[in-house]
Order: structure tokens, then C-alpha cells, then sequence
């Protein structure tokens, strides 16, 4: 992503109010980015935070003109990391991008995400 800009890795932190050793680490993974640096990266440069939560590498996708509500993906998160961390169960990138956007369209369409939803996506995911 932030090769795209053109800038440098200093020149980038800097527009996100980072460190240039944090955003370092995350850029290589091997720190997760907490949401505020998903938020900023929307927000200044327009890009889908589920195309970067999933890893994949390529062209950076830019998010649809639709408003993302990042409590809400921070609270739905939060529901997935306990329900994982009851279940001693973990999800590949991929799978738990897949459940995260399921649960964020649920609870968009409905005004909240309950346990319910939670448990029934989480076993469709464990089941692929």
C-alpha cells in the first residue's frame, strides 16, 4: 500500500501520526496494526480495510464510497477473539476476513450482531 504513494517509510508514518519504527513493524508483520492505523488509511488514502485485514498483496483496493463504522469492526473483533479464545480455536487471514465482513454486513443490515450470529458464522468458517 504504501509503496503505491511513492513515499518513504518516515514520509508514511508521518501522514498517519506514527512512529516510523512502529509503522516498520507492522508493514512486515511483525506487529498487527491496531484500528486506528486501519481507520487512517482509510480515511487519508481511501483504501478497504478488509483488502488489508485479508493480506493480500497486489494493487490496493480502495474502499466503496459507503461509510465504514470502525467501532462497529472493533467491537465485531472483539466478539470473534472471545468466541476463538473459548473455542481454543484460531482462523487462517483469510477465513476470519471472510467471517469478519459477514458479521459487519449482518450487523449493518440488523443494527447489531448478537452471539447467535457470531457462533453460526464462526461454524460455517471452521467448517472450510
Amino acid at each position: 500500500m504504501r509503496e503505491s504513494t511513492g513515499l518513504s517509510q518516515g514520509e508514511f508514518s508521518a501522514t498517519l501520526g506514527l512512529s516510523h519504527r512502529a509503522f516498520a513493524n507492522y508493514e512486515r508483520g511483525e506487529r498487527e496494526a491496531p484500528m486506528a492505523v486501519f481507520r487512517g488509511l482509510y480515511e487519508l488514502y481511501g483504501i478497504d480495510p478488509g483488502w488489508l485485514l485479508s493480506g493480500i498483496e497486489g494493487v490496493p483496493v480502495k474502499a466503496s464510497t459507503k461509510e465504514i463504522d470502525f467501532a462497529l469492526v472493533e467491537r465485531i473483533i472483539t466478539q470473534i477473539d472471545t468466541k476463538l479464545k473459548e473455542r481454543s480455536k484460531k482462523l487462517k487471514p483469510k477465513q476470519r476476513i471472510l467471517v469478519l465482513k459477514a458479521l459487519y454486513a449482518i450487523a449493518v443490515d440488523q443494527g447489531k450482531t448478537c452471539d447467535a450470529d457470531v457462533d453460526r458464522i464462526l461454524a460455517v468458517a471452521a467448517s472450510r
